[in-house]
């Protein structure tokens, strides 16, 4: 007996040119060991809160120093101020030319009088140098 011949027909599929070699590098990324968790944020993370305390810094620098501007282009100044308690206090403000005393607390502020406009030549001197805080409080006082 002789042994029949086996047909075996190979079937070539149509692929691009680049296919092997896009197959090839997708096995063998495929294959590849994973990283040990991909690439740190720590550096960036490090980074981003070393910049945002260096802005915090700088800003409560500039307050601390007095060169920030608190935006006084409403004509709006404080001339004096004298502490009560934790919470309370006296102001007296500059609007154009007129001056006026606030009381300042917890539970908002109340108007409590009106002071004559400065002189030209205190204009630029605190409350404090041209009469005492307590002779602006007794002379408003007996005013009632």
């Amino acid at each position: 007996m002789s042994a029949a011949p086996t047909c075996t027909r190979t079937t070539r599929l149509a692929l691009p040119p680049g296919a092997l070699l896009l197959a090839v590098a997708l096995r063998a990324h495929a294959q590849a060991a994973p990283s040990a968790g991909g690439p740190s944020l720590t550096p960036l993370l490090t980074g981003l809160l070393l910049v945002l305390a260096l802005i915090g810094a700088a800003a409560w620098l500039l307050r601390r120093a007095g060169l920030a501007q608190t935006g006084s282009t409403s004509g709006l100044r404080l001339v004096g101020q004298l502490a009560l308690g934790p919470r309370e206090r006296l102001v007296i403000i500059e609007v154009a030319d007129r001056r006026w005393l606030l009381g300042v607390s917890a539970a908002g502020i109340s108007r409590l009088g009106t002071l004559p406009p400065a002189s030209e030549g205190s204009a630029s001197e605190p409350a404090g140098t041209e009469r005492g805080f307590s002779d602006i409080i007794r002379r408003l006082t007996s005013l009632r």
